[in-house]
């Protein structure tokens, strides 16, 4: 029978260390996807840029290596959903939706209609126009290091395809700047 200690009860450095390399390297490749421009697609964008701040919000939630890689991987998967769908100057709409609805009363939605941009293509057709919204569902809580945090439902309509999703958000104290956490 193998005694139980500190060097068998915790993974090794090492095996973190790959982990983390392993996460990364799929980001890589993830980030590698291009559309027909040679631009990475807004799913790849949101993919990468979920993962870097789901793992700095997780790393500074859990002071630990494992909060920053299980960070990454939420945030990966929840800026994969949203920029599978909107383009930037829909996630800017989306976004300053978010920052009305921190402040507002609750099950008020802060709404914003993106017509389509232009594009060079013949078509006499057009994309029928994005809508945004950002909702608070539950009132803000103080929490003990004095941020603020309130979970808000965010809505987006596409194409005819509506994605809802609800993500807490927080600010610090003395900044104006909302994070999305996982709870």
């Amino acid at each position: 029978m193998t005694a139980l200690t500190a060097a068998t009860a915790f993974p090794s450095a090492r095996k973190v260390a790959l982990r983390v390399v392993g996460v990364i390297a799929a980001l890589g490749l993830a980030a590698a996807c291009t559309n027909d421009r040679g631009q990475p697609t807004n799913q790849t964008t949101g993919t990468v840029m979920g993962a870097a701040l789901g793992g700095v919000v997780g790393g500074l939630a859990f002071g630990s290596v494992g909060g920053a890689v299980g960070g990454a991987l939420v945030g990966g998967l929840a800026g994969n959903l949203v920029g599978r769908a909107l383009d930037d100057q829909e996630r800017r709409r989306l976004a300053e939706a978010t920052q009305y609805a921190f402040v507002a009363d609750n099950n008020v939605p802060t709404t914003y209609t993106v017509e389509p941009t232009k594009t060079s293509s013949s078509s006499s057709t057009q994309a029928p126009p994005t809508v945004v919204s950002a909702k608070p569902v539950a009132p803000a809580s103080s929490r003990a290091d004095g941020s603020t945090c309130r979970p808000i439902e965010l809505t987006a309509t596409k194409n005819g395809q509506t994605t809802t999703e609800t993500t807490t958000f927080c600010k610090s104290a003395g900044s104006q700047e909302l994070k999305p956490v996982s709870v």
